[in-house]
C-alpha cells in the first residue's frame, strides 16, 4: 500500500511510532512483521532509512535527527512535553515514577536530544495495561477514549500543541527553523516569528497522514491519500525555501 509514497525517495526518515513495540502477545508479533516488511520494501528500492524512536517503539533508534544543515529538526514529538504523553492511559498509575524522571532531567540542559532521552525513559516506565476484549467498533473507542479523563487531556493538548511545539523549537532546537513531528495524531502547520512546526498526523482511524519532502533547499508538506488500495502523495499543504 505504501510503495507509491516511496517513488523518487532516496532517504526516508521514520519519526517514531512506526510499530507497536509496546503491544503484548500475538499483536506484537504481527506488528513486528509489518515493520520488518516496511524496512525490506525500502531496502529493495534502495532507500536509506533513519529510524527514530517514539513512545510506542522506545527501544530502538535515535531520539532526534537533523536535516538541511540543521535547519530542520525531526523528532517523534514526545520530547515536547515534560511528561512526554500527558494523555497516556497508564500515566496515572505511574505518576511518581514519571515525576522522578522529570526531576532527574531538570538540572540538565533542555536541548532536543536530552528531552528525547527523558521521553524514552518515561515510555519504558509506562507498562501497558490490557483492556477488556471487546468486539468492533467498541474496541476502537475503548482504546482511543478510555478512561474519560484521557479524552479531556487529549483535547487540552490538541488545543495547545502548536504553541508548545514552537516553544520547544525555540528553546531546544539549537537554531533549527522547522520542527517535524508526529505523536499527536493531528496533522497541521503552525508558524511564529520565522519558526515552523509541522505535524504529520497518523495513519490511525480518525486521523490524516502527511509526509514532508526535502529536496535540496525546498521543503514541502503534503497529505498522503488513499487511492484505491494504495497510498499516494496528495494535496500540498505548505512549501518553504531555505536560503543558504
Amino acid at each position: 500500500m505504501l510503495e507509491p509514497v516511496l517513488d523518487g525517495v532516496d532517504h526516508l526518515v521514520l519519526a517514531g511510532d512506526v510499530w507497536q513495540q509496546r503491544k503484548i502477545g500475538r499483536a506484537r508479533e504481527e506488528a513486528r512483521q509489518l515493520f520488518e516488511e516496511l524496512l525490506e520494501l525500502a531496502r529493495m528500492r534502495g532507500v536509506t532509512v533513519d529510524l527514530l524512536r517514539g513512545n510506542h517503539d522506545p527501544e530502538g533508534g535515535e531520539g532526534v535527527t537533523w536535516l538541511a544543515d540543521r535547519e530542520v529538526l525531526v523528532t517523534h514529538g514526545d520530547a515536547i512535553y515534560d511528561n512526554a504523553t500527558p494523555w497516556s492511559r497508564e500515566i496515572g498509575h505511574y505518576r511518581a515514577e514519571v515525576n522522578a524522571i522529570i526531576e532527574k532531567y531538570e538540572p540538565q540542559n533542555h536541548l532536543a536530544a536530552a528531552c528525547a532521552d527523558r521521553a524514552k525513559e518515561i515510555a519504558l516506565v509506562l507498562k501497558v495495561i490490557p483492556l477488556p476484549k471487546l468486539p468492533p467498533p467498541f474496541n476502537f473507542f475503548a482504546t482511543a477514549f478510555w478512561p474519560p479523563s484521557r479524552t479531556l487531556e487529549m483535547l487540552r493538548v490538541w488545543r495547545g500543541m502548536g504553541t508548545q511545539g514552537l516553544s520547544f523549537l525555540e528553546h531546544s532546537g539549537e537554531g533549527a527553523k522547522v520542527l517535524v513531528c508526529g505523536h499527536f495524531h493531528q496533522a497541521g502547520i503552525w508558524e511564529r516569528e520565522g519558526k515552523v512546526m509541522i505535524n504529520t498526523g497518523s495513519f490511525m482511524k480518525g486521523s490524516r497522514s502527511w509526509a514532508v519532502d526535502l529536496n535540496e533547499n525546498k521543503l514541502t508538506a503534503r497529505e498522503i491519500e488513499l487511492n484505491g488500495e494504495h497510498f499516494v502523495p496528495g494535496e500540498v499543504k505548505g512549501r518553504w525555501i531555505f536560503s543558504r
